[in-house]
């Protein structure tokens, strides 16, 4: 059993990640200040929003949590913490959870049972947390013209993220 979410193609999540830049005034910016964006801006145009920094022996395993219905995200505090040092990687969480908030709640999200069959990656809402979360941290148009190295650097990304998105821009 997984879960489902409404179908979103790559052209889709990008689309969604030009708005939050735009939203940021960071369209022309390759580094995406996510810790800022979830922080400050966030609860500034949502009301109610509430970002939270838990305890790793609150979250455990998780490194970050969303709760639609709450309207609240929580990131692990070694992982905040990270992010907002820069780490790549913790960055990417940070926006793979942003996603989750924006466009997976209970009513856009569905238990599936598949069988054998595998959930096809643009109904599933963890490719598409991850594909946005890449998408936000890596802007194609700003980053088309950029090596693997030069996308981990500019971009505040992981060099694994940055050879995912790197493919991503040069299919």
């Amino acid at each position: 059993m997984g879960y489902m979410a409404k179908p979103k193609s790559r052209d889709d999540i990008r689309n969604t990640s030009r708005l939050i830049r735009k939203i940021q005034s960071a369209e022309k910016e390759l580094y995406f200040p996510i810790v800022d964006f979830l922080e400050k801006t966030l609860p500034r145009i949502i009301p109610g929003f509430t970002f939270r920094v838990g305890e790793v022996e609150e979250m455990g395993e998780c490194h970050g949590l969303t709760f639609p219905e709450r309207n609240e995200i929580m990131i692990r505090s070694d992982v905040y913490l990270r992010a907002c040092e820069g780490s790549g990687r913790d960055r990417l969480t940070m926006a793979h959870e942003l996603y989750h908030y924006l466009e997976h709640s209970k009513e856009t999200v569905v238990f599936a049972r598949t069988g054998t069959k595998n959930i096809p990656p643009y109904k599933d809402p963890e490719w598409q947390a991850d594909a946005f979360g890449g998408e936000l941290l890596v802007p194609y148009d700003l980053a088309k013209d950029l090596t693997i190295d030069e996308i981990a650097e500019y971009c505040g990304v992981s060099l694994a993220a940055a050879k995912v998105q790197y493919r991503q821009i040069h299919k």
